[in-house]
Parts: structure tokens; C-alpha cells; sequence
């Protein structure tokens, strides 16, 4: 037990000196009245043994609110799996006061118009117009901070304890209802403004738009302006509609909340902890946007302009060759930029390989590219049944034949490859002539490969088959100057340019459409307008249009077409 002695010595009437282990001290005063220097104030009526004493000195009274609150928190709620169900019981009656006794204290500062949080009540038990009332709690905090000690320190709680706990708790929570102010709706008022707060909207990202302008800049690149343009306003609009709808929910909502915050304002009489406010990303917002704009902007006009070096010599030559005399069609592709497309020569490959195993490989079509579509349809079904022997290398040529199942007596066809060049001339029985006993060969060959040359020229003999020029294609290419097109035959490099020199019908349709091109010119206004389009129709054919079937479509087309021009001198409609 610890140790304590007190003694008083009279010095004067009224004035005594008090001795004792925390000091020394004067008392001043008579009977019913006293003052002591360290602060205490004794009231009493003579000769009943009621007294009252107040401490002057007592201005904090946070120790005990703040010893309940640490000692509830030196319960490690990690560990709670191994405590025992005892340990866990203490544990949930200390966490139990400090909720409760928080709340009870929370809510009577609120009422008075204080607003604080659960975390900032050491600071608020601190105010001096309050200091009388949390006096009165000195008993009660003494008793649950007593329970709250034991239960940190060994573990547990009599039963006894507990009761003493909640029934000061109780008178606790009693004497803070009966002492709550007239501002009670300072708890609504926060309320509604935090609700406000949150309905705050998140500002935009501006990403998506920023990547639809940077993939329009793409388009814009590969000179794919409408689709460019199209998606560069899209992503505008996109962008602009984020930014006004953002700026719309803003001034609705600053609106609401300025109403808000004035409620809260006028029930207000300290704020000890921050009010819920609005994050301010609005400049922000207007930075990233302008800056994406620039980025944009910047990026749009760079692939607007750029052009490489190679593609503005194809453009300074095709529009050269567009603005000469106007019995020409279409311009003539530069060396450089079309060059014919021929199969490599190593096809080594093929020898031992059967014909049907083959037909379908990129690299043996190669070798035909003079063949339209059609004609290798049927070269393809009469190469379906072979010899075991396969294809073999004859004479530098790699030759290979074959007949359509259960057809090998009518439907035959052949084909020899040159082991040097790569290209291919191909045969097949097309008809058979009763009259002579004859068949008729339909055969397609390049025009420095003639058919006499390969192996085809023995094997046709053999089968009783003389050749003739085909619909489609001749086997002996037709001499340059028997056929008059829109262009020098002897500059042809690419494969368009090569079928029109070698069939008269295209040739003719080149000629036929170059004065369709002519009579266009003298009736359309934008010569510019009708130039773009014909280069932009040209790179499609040079491009694209690798057999007879594709060039006949492209004719009749751009036939059509310029002549609803010449007719209309519109280009932008056609």
C-alpha cells in the first residue's frame, strides 16, 4: 500500500499552510468558505457536513477519455483467431465502451455545434465552455477507463467490473442526452453536405477521344482522308461532350452544395474536424484537354504533310503523265513503283510432286499470273489425276501433266516451268474436232516464252492436239504493233499494262475509255477534283487487277462513270 501524511499549521486567523507527499499549499478562509492556492474552492454548510469542492485548475479533461481509448486499443483485433473465447468476450466489451462512449460524446458536441469526429475527441474535451459539464463525468470515465486498464492488463473482467462499467456507461450516456444543445441538426447538416460531396462527378479521362484523334491521324497518313476526318470529328465531339457535360453537373452541384454549406455555417460554433469539400481537378481538367488538343492537332498536321520521298516522285509522275495529251486513258506506273510481279526460279521443289498436290500453292500460281481466274479453274480439274512419275525437270523445264477423273480420254491439260525464269506456259484440251479426228489446245504463254520452245510442243503432238489462241489469251503473244492502246506498249512494266498490250479487246476498251477520259475533261470545271480521281482509279487497277477477268469489270466501270461525268461535269458525285 502506498504511503501518505498530511498536516495544517495556523499561521493566522483564516490563513493556514498544508503539508503533504504532493506539497505544500495555502488554504485561505473560514468556515463555510475556503480557497486553496493550487485551485480548489470548498463550499460548506456549517454543522451538517455538506460541502462542495471545485478545482480551478481543472481545464483538461481529456486524460480519462483518452486512457479509455488507448487502452481499447492496445487489443490486437489481428490476433483475435487466437484468443480464447473468454479473450474474445473482454475484448468485445472494452471495444464496446469506447464505441459508446464515443457516440455519447460525438453527439452532445454536435449539439452544441461542434462538429467532430470520433478520431479528433481529445480535442474537443478540451474546449473551455464545456469544461463543467465533462467535470461531471469524472466518475464515470474513472470507472469505465478502471475496466478498460484490467482488460488490457490481465485479460479479463469480473463480472463485478462489468456491471460497474455499463452502469456508468449508462449514467454517462444519460447526462449527455439530458445536457445536448439547441443545434442538434449540425449531424443532419453535415450529413446532407457530405451526400453532396460525394455525387461530386469524377472529372474526365479524355483518353478514348485522344486515341480516336491519334488513330484519325493514322488514317490521314495513309492518305485515307474521309475516314480520317471523320473519325477526327468524332473524337472532338467525344471530347467536347465529356467537357460540357462535366462542366454541367458541376454548376448544378456547386449550387447544391453552396445551399449546403450555408445550413451547416449557421449551426456552426467550432469545427474541429475538416467538412467535407469538393476536390478541385477543374484546372486540371482544362489542362489535359488543351493539351490533347495540341498533341492532336500537331500530330494531324505532320501526317498531313509528310510525304515520303519515293511516294511524292510516284505522284510527280503520275500527275505528269495524267496532264499529257488527252487521248491518253490512264497514266503509265513508273518503272520503280510497279514492276511486274514474277515467281522466283528456284522450283526444285516440285520435281517427284504430284500436279494435284501443287496447283494450290502460292508460289506454282505464281509462275501463271497471265492465267485468269476461270481458265486455272479448268486447268486445275485436269491436272486432278497424274502418272506416278510425278513432275520432272526435261530440257531445263519442269514439266508435268495430267487428265480430270474419269475424263482422261477428252479433259487432259500440261504445263512446263522454265528452271531459269520461273514462268509457265500452260495447255489444255479444250474441244475436239470431229470433222479431222483433231483436239483443239486452249493455251496461255508468256510473251518470251513461246510454246514451241518447252515441252508442251512434243506433248501436244503426242496427243493429237493442235493449238490455237484461246478467248482469254493467246499463245503466241500479239506483236505491239497490232494493237493501238492509250499508251506505249514498249514501257509496259506492270501485269495490267501487260494484258492490255497483248489483248485487243482490252486494248480496245483502253482506247474506247481514254476518249470517254477526253470528252470528260473539256466538261468538268475541277480539273484538280477529276485528276484525283483518276490517279486514285489507276492505283486501284495497277494495285489489284492481276488477271483479264478483274481488267474487264475495271473498263466497264470506269466507262460508266465517266460518262455520267462528261454528261454532268460532276466528279464529287461519281
Amino acid at each position: 500500500m502506498g504511503w501518505s501524511f498530511r498536516r495544517r499549521i495556523k499561521i493566522a486567523p483564516g490563513i493556514r499552510i498544508n503539508l503533504s507527499k504532493s506539497g505544500i499549499s495555502t488554504s485561505i478562509g473560514g468556515r463555510g468558505f475556503t480557497y486553496n492556492t493550487r485551485g480548489r474552492i470548498t463550499t460548506s454548510i456549517p454543522g451538517t457536513g455538506i460541502r462542495y469542492t471545485h478545482n480551478l485548475n481543472a481545464r483538461r479533461t481529456a486524460r480519462p477519455m483518452g486512457a479509455a481509448v488507448s487502452a481499447a486499443g492496445r487489443i490486437d483485433s489481428a490476433s483475435t483467431e487466437r484468443l480464447s473465447k473468454r479473450e474474445q468476450a473482454t475484448r468485445d466489451f472494452v471495444r464496446q465502451i469506447q464505441d459508446r462512449t464515443a457516440t455519447a460524446l460525438q453527439q452532445y458536441f454536435n449539439s452544441h455545434g461542434v462538429y467532430v469526429h470520433t478520431e479528433d475527441l481529445a480535442d474537443a474535451v478540451t474546449l473551455e465552455d464545456h469544461q463543467e459539464f465533462l467535470g461531471s463525468l469524472s466518475k464515470e470515465f474513472e470507472a469505465t477507463t478502471k475496466a478498460v486498464r484490467l482488460a488490457v492488463d490481465i485479460g479479463s473482467i469480473s463480472l463485478a467490473e462489468k456491471e460497474k462499467a455499463m452502469l456508468a456507461l449508462y449514467e454517462m450516456e444519460r447526462k449527455c442526452a439530458e445536457h445536448q444543445g439547441d443545434r442538434g441538426e449540425l449531424r443532419e447538416a453535415a450529413s446532407t453536405l457530405s451526400n453532396w460531396v460525394l455525387a461530386w462527378p469524377n472529372p474526365p479521362s479524355l483518353v478514348a477521344p485522344f486515341l480516336l484523334g491519334l488513330l484519325a491521324c493514322f488514317l490521314l497518313f495513309i492518305k485515307n482522308f474521309p475516314f480520317g476526318l471523320v473519325l477526327l470529328a468524332v473524337a472532338l465531339v467525344y471530347g467536347s461532350y465529356a467537357l460540357v457535360s462535366f462542366g454541367k453537373k458541376k454548376v448544378l452541384l456547386t449550387a447544391e452544395i453552396s445551399d449546403a454549406a450555408a445550413r451547416f455555417d449557421s449551426l456552426l460554433t467550432a469545427e474541429l474536424s475538416p467538412r467535407p469539400a469538393v476536390p478541385d481537378e477543374s484546372g486540371n481538367v482544362r489542362l489535359r484537354a488543351m493539351t490533347f488538343v495540341a498533341l492532336t492537332a500537331v500530330v494531324a498536321i505532320a501526317a498531313i504533310v509528310y510525304r515520303p520521298r519515293d511516294i511524292q516522285q510516284a505522284v510527280a509522275n503520275q500527275s505528269e503523265n495524267v496532264n499529257q495529251a488527252e487521248n491518253v486513258a490512264l497514266p503509265a506506273a513508273p518503272a520503280s513503283s510497279s514492276q511486274m510481279r514474277l515467281p522466283q526460279g528456284d522450283f526444285g521443289w516440285l520435281v517427284g510432286k504430284y500436279p494435284s498436290d501443287v496447283v494450290k500453292n502460292r508460289r506454282f500460281r505464281a509462275a501463271f499470273n497471265h492465267v485468269s481466274r476461270n481458265e486455272w479453274k479448268k486447268i486445275t480439274d485436269r491436272l486432278a489425276v497424274t502418272d506416278a512419275a510425278g513432275i520432272q525437270l526435261r530440257d531445263g523445264y519442269y514439266f508435268g501433266a495430267g487428265c480430270k477423273a474419269h475424263l482422261c480420254g477428252s479433259d487432259i491439260a500440261a504445263f512446263a516451268i522454265n528452271e531459269a525464269t520461273g514462268k509457265g506456259d500452260v495447255i489444255y484440251k479444250d474441244t475436239v474436232d470431229n470433222a479431222s479426228g483433231d483436239a483443239m489446245a486452249n493455251g496461255f504463254a508468256w510473251s518470251d516464252m513461246p510454246i514451241g520452245s518447252t515441252p508442251l510442243a512434243d506433248w501436244a503432238k503426242s496427243n493429237n492436239m493442235t493449238t490455237e489462241a484461246s478467248p482469254t489469251s493467246a499463245l503466241e503473244p500479239t506483236t505491239d504493233t497490232t494493237l493501238q492502246t492509250s499508251f506505249d506498249c514498249s514501257k509496259a512494266r506492270s501485269d495490267s499494262e501487260k494484258l492490255i498490250c497483248h489483248d485487243p479487246e482490252l486494248a480496245a476498251d483502253d482506247v474506247e475509255l481514254s476518249a470517254i477520259l477526253a470528252r470528260a475533261k473539256a466538261a468538268v470545271a475541277d480539273q484538280t477534283a477529276l485528276r484525283e480521281r483518276t490517279r486514285r482509279e489507276w492505283n486501284f487497277r495497277e494495285q489489284n487487277c492481276h488477271d483479264r477477268d478483274c481488267l474487264v469489270r475495271w473498263y466497264a466501270d470506269q466507262k460508266t462513270a465517266l460518262t455520267q461525268i462528261a454528261q454532268t461535269g460532276d466528279v464529287a458525285a461519281n
